[in-house]
């Protein structure tokens, strides 16, 4: 009986270190596409621009400010609206050596649905580490769209 009241908390303790924090985030904890991820999940999925903002450089973080709600920095700042929205990390190509010095750039595929159809996009985020965290610096164009010169 003592042994199982000294392993239950372990046990514990072991089970909910293995759970995932958020489904819709894919990346590695204090890996700069996790923080990356987090940034367009706070905007997309928990509308919460005080969330984004601290993952941020203080420069976006500012212009963030200036839009006032997570819509309208998703439809002007970012340019893309979903009514709900899964983020993965697109790893195709990346040098993993070169990931963690101070700057770095994440590609991140989003895919949701808006106005009754699927959408599926593609940022690259500049993203730089300030402090020991990654904070999300520049939002850049779908490098792979259409109307992008």
């Amino acid at each position: 009986m003592l042994i199982r009241l000294l392993l239950a908390p372990w046990l514990l303790l072991l089970l909910s270190a293995c759970s995932e924090p958020n489904e819709a985030l894919s990346g590695t904890f204090h890996a700069p596409e996790h923080a990356a991820a987090e940034f367009f999940d706070a905007i997309y999925n928990k509308n919460d621009l005080q969330l984004a903002k601290s993952l941020s450089t203080p420069e976006l973080a500012e212009l963030i400010a200036h839009y006032g709600t997570p819509r309208q920095v998703a439809r002007t700042l970012i340019n893309m609206s979903y009514d709900e929205v899964t983020i993965n990390v697109n790893r195709a190509g990346q040098n993993l050596r070169e990931q963690y010095g101070n700057e770095t750039d994440v590609m991140l595929v989003f895919t949701g649905p808006f106005d009754g159809r699927i959408v599926n996009e593609m940022r690259v985020v500049r993203m730089v580490r300030v402090r020991g965290r990654w904070l999300v610096a520049e939002i850049k164009n779908d490098p792979f769209s259409r109307g992008h010169s």
